[in-house]
Order: structure tokens, then sequence, then C-alpha cells
């Protein structure tokens, strides 16, 4: 790996694993999101173990939608509203493993970093090094990888433990969820953030 992780000033960032992606009667359900669970809970264990922070991040909106701000404009017209404040779904997802030691910032913007105090717990934690984790791959993951990298933190991209939803190419052809993860990851690698599966992070956490 490019980075060192030393527990003490590496801090995981668990991003909206939330109840929306996984209830397959929501409008933001994919199936990678089960899949990609048991990587995401032993990350959390990992960083647990070590006394290491633990941050989720939780995505919520107020219920009449005045923060939604330019997201709003690619939602189809009959589409169900998602990440509604107070809606079950916005709850984190009942298999996700909760740190002993662990912090939730609310958000509601793809980049974690944008209207949240999460800078300011990651510069009063004292950490240099962020690992991110969790839902969406090219959307909340991404955005906020490329956030943490702006603000001069050390970046680690865990592959293995983030997901999404198959995609639309510009011609209309499917863009499967695995092509988007690799396309993603190649980018960030080219300059933002180093790439790293959760067997990398396990062993140089120590573990």
């Amino acid at each position: 790996m490019r980075y060192q992780l030393d527990p003490a000033h590496t801090a995981l960032l668990v991003i909206d694993a939330q109840e929306e992606y996984f209830d397959p009667d929501g409008p933001a359900y994919f199936p990678e999101a089960a899949a990609t669970l048991g990587a995401l809970n032993r990350l959390i264990g990992a960083f647990d173990d070590r006394a290491a922070p633990v941050i989720y991040l939780r995505h919520a909106h107020r219920d009449t939608g005045v923060d939604v701000g330019r997201m709003g404009d690619f939602a189809e017209d009959d589409e169900e509203d998602s990440f509604v404040e107070g809606s079950a779904r916005v709850a984190f997802h009942s298999g996700l493993c909760e740190a002993a030691n662990a912090t939730i910032v609310t958000k509601n913007r793809y980049d974690s970093f944008i209207g949240t105090d999460l800078e300011g717990i990651l510069r009063t934690l004292g950490i240099r090094t962020v690992v991110v984790s969790g839902y969406m791959t090219s959307f909340c993951c991404d955005s906020t990888a490329r956030g943490a990298h702006s603000r001069d933190y050390e970046t680690v991209f865990v592959l293995d433990a983030v997901g999404g939803p198959d995609l639309e190419r510009l011609d209309g052809s499917d863009y499967p969820a695995g092509e988007v993860k690799e396309d993603v990851a190649a980018a960030l690698a080219a300059g933002f953030a180093d790439v790293a599966s959760v067997d990398d992070v396990v062993a140089a956490l120590g573990g």
C-alpha cells in the first residue's frame, strides 16, 4: 500500500450503509449492497479492535425536499422520494456492525465533507488518513474520496468494500456495477487515492 495505516491517526468512513439500498421495494435498492455488507463489517471490526475511529455517514433530507438541491434534477418525476428524514429506510441497515467508538455524521450531499462537521471531527481526532467504504461507488464514495484528497488527507479507497448499482452509458447501453467500480478505482488510483482491498487494510492496521 502507498500509505501507512497508524490506528491512532486513521479513520474508517462507512458511507450510507442505510436500509434504502437493502429494501427491494425501495427506489434506491441494488443487489450489490447485501453482497458488500460482510466486507464493511470486517473493516468495522478491524478498526474497532484497534480502537481506531469509525465514522458512520448517514444521508438524509428534510421531508419537504428543500435541501435536495441539484441532486433532484436527476430524479424521475414518478420516482418515490428516498433518504427522507424520519422514514424507516433512512436508518442504518440492521445487519451493520456498530463500533464501540463510533461517530455519526449526517449529510445531504454526495461529498461527505460538504455542509457537515466531518473535517472538524477528523482534525480534532488527529486523523491524517481516511479509509473510504460504503455506498454508492460512483456517487458518495467517489465524491468523498476526492473531497478528502482535496483537503490533504491520505485517502484509501477500499475496492471490495464499496458498492453501487448498474448504470447506463451515454449511448443507452448497460454499464454493469463491476465495470463502474473498476473505472472509478482506476481514475482514483491515478492521482486521488490508494486503492486497496479489505485484506490490505486489515494487514496494514496490524491484523
